[in-house]
């Protein structure tokens, strides 16, 4: 009785010491099918499950296109890896779609698993159940007449169908844009380049010209007098901005005069200047009515200072009266 005692209790200790080497003998893979029967062509779902111990690592079978050579595999879903905390175990199942296009009794093979448990290095592998699978053809009523052949069905055009042949017009579009835009451009610098310039006129013989245009408008004569004296101002101040480089269109009369200074012009010219340019101020900020003799006064006075003062620009900057005339001569 007590041999009997003590052989129970080293069955027990090696049971707990020892679990999962026998538990490794006895982990077996399972394999099922909804039905043992199919039509040629028929897709099924088979399913493949191993439950081991936690922390055991699988090295799950990877599958090609067929399992037999009558049976195929149309697809595989995703390996499933389920835990179980009730009694410490790891359920690993997988679905693969198969078919077969041979009539006849056919044979799922058993699947080897190889596993290896926790705590052992020793590779071990675990066999799946081989199934049975009847593939039937279908059946033909030959008591119906034959029908004709359908012809091919229409599908619709979906929208991502056509994505790729838009993007590509769009594609060409923008190309033909920006090369159509590269050759306008290079264009106008060869026209730039091949058709001479007229050279610019001096701002002397411009603001001669412009002034003696405002004589002719007779812009005072007609009671346009704050007209007169704006535009008679606006002639000289672009006129010295473009002789001497003084930005007088931006600057007040006293600024202007400053700014001409270093420029050596006569004294006589700079009284007039200032006498037309103050008279001008006083017209469009202070309403002045100034005579008929003012107004042509002080168009002579501007015709005189820039005759008197053209040629005191900087150096580098004057060209004698007579070279801007030969060039207008050219121009017209």
């Amino acid at each position: 009785m007590s041999n009997t005692k003590t052989i129970v209790w080293v069955i027990a200790f090696v049971a707990l010491v020892c679990p999962p080497a026998i538990y490794g003998q006895n982990l077996k893979a399972i394999s099922t099918l909804p039905t043992d029967t199919a039509v040629i062509g028929q897709q099924l779902p088979l399913e493949i499950s191993l439950e081991v111990p936690e922390n055991t690592s699988v090295d799950w079978p990877l599958w090609n296109d067929t399992i037999s050579a009558h049976i195929e595999i149309i697809r595989a879903s995703v390996l499933e890896k389920t835990a179980s905390k009730a009694n410490g175990s790891t359920l690993f199942k997988q679905v693969l779609t198969i078919s077969s296009f041979d009539s006849g009794s056919h044979v799922i093979p058993s699947i080897p698993i190889k596993y290896s448990l926790p705590n052992d290095t020793t590779s071990q592998t675990a066999y799946s159940n081989p199934l049975m699978l009847r593939v039937f053809s279908v059946a033909v009523d030959t008591s119906q007449a034959f029908r004709p052949i359908k012809g091919p069905m229409r599908v619709p055009i979906t929208f991502m169908e056509v994505l790729p042949w838009l993007l590509g017009l769009a594609g060409i579009a923008l190309l033909v844009f920006i090369i159509m835009k590269l050759v306008v451009r290079r264009s106008a610098r060869l026209v730039d380049i091949l058709v001479p310039q007229k050279p610019a006129i001096a701002p002397h013989i411009l603001a001669l010209s412009e002034l003696e245009e405002l004589r002719l408008r007779k812009m005072w004569q007609s009671g346009q007098v704050k007209e007169y004296y704006t535009r008679l101002s606006e002639i000289v101040r672009v006129y010295i901005e473009g002789q001497f480089k003084v930005m007088a269109v931006e600057m007040t009369t006293d600024e202007i005069l400053s700014g001409i200074t270093p420029f050596n012009i006569n004294a006589e010219a700079i009284e007039k200047l200032s006498f037309a340019l103050q008279l001008a101020d006083l017209v469009k900020f202070a309403k002045a009515q100034p005579t008929a003799m003012e107004n042509d006064l002080c168009l002579n006075h501007m015709v005189d200072f820039v005759n008197e003062s053209y040629a005191n620009a900087l150096p580098g900057m004057e060209e004698t009266h007579t070279e801007q005339e030969v060039k207008q001569n050219d121009i017209e």
